[in-house]
């Protein structure tokens, strides 16, 4: 058996939607081979994806690993005091996600009118409670994101942050969405797995999959790293019938 991941935001979903000729493509891809998504993205914000029935979740940047019934595989939770470090140092310069293992609630420091879980924080006395998986800094471009990202990984030595353009997506030490993608192929014995992705974070999954795709208006950085240049996730599918 084989399997296809995918990155979310820019890639499966543009602007809440799934395109229909890609949803029609997964749909038929998953009668012979597995379908999944390997995202930063929270548990709580799958929201947008109903429309698909995926095999397998990789999120929170390869912190959280479940199964087609959102069973935990395996997963890796941050020590909570080093995300309060990072919250406190941050939160006057950067609109924050908290990535927590509850399904229901999605706490951030930004107003996200689309999202039915948000709950906004002010303090990260909010959310000590919860299993933490991760924590997303937003900044308003990439040059100050890019720079962040380098001195969270200077000064945390616990942890590691992944650019995703304009944010920092921040986990355990260790994971990624590549160690994600090496335990999905582990766990299901499968033969070969694809990935696609479209930015700087996705570039530890599409450095460990059989077959990596990106899109041709994706970052020159990441179009060199990859074997495929596609317009859409039809188009992987298509590519990939043609390699049997």
């Amino acid at each position: 058996m084989k399997a296809l991941a995918s990155d979310i935001d820019g890639t499966l979903v543009f602007n809440q939607q799934i395109k229909k000729q890609d949803r029609e493509a997964i749909e038929k891809y998953q009668k012979e081979h597995l379908f999944g998504v390997c995202s930063g993205r929270p548990r709580c914000a799958l929201f947008d994806l109903k429309q698909l029935k995926l095999d397998f979740y990789i999120l929170s940047s390869g912190a959280v690993i479940l199964d087609k019934d959102l069973n935990i595989i395996q997963d890796f939770p941050m020590k909570k005091e080093i995300v309060q470090q990072i919250f406190n140092e941050y939160h006057q310069h950067a609109q924050i996600i908290l990535q927590t293992g509850n399904a229901d609630v999605f706490y951030a420091t930004l107003k996200e009118d689309y999202n039915p879980k948000l709950k906004v924080i002010s303090s990260f006395k909010e959310v000590e409670h919860e299993i933490i998986y991760g924590i997303s800094l937003i900044f308003k471009d990439d040059k100050t994101t890019k720079k962040v990202c380098f001195e969270i990984n200077q000064k945390y030595h616990e942890v590691e942050g992944f650019q995703n353009r304009n944010s920092v997506d921040i986990v355990r030490k260790g994971c990624s969405k590549g160690t994600g993608i090496k335990i999905i192929k582990d766990h299901y014995q499968l033969e070969k797995m694809a990935g696609i992705g479209d930015s700087y974070n996705d570039l530890p999954m599409l450095k460990v999959v059989d077959t990596a795709f990106t899109f041709k208006t994706s970052p020159q950085e990441i179009q060199k790293q990859v074997h495929y240049c596609v317009n859409d996730i039809a188009e992987t599918i298509a590519l990939l019938e043609v390699e049997k």
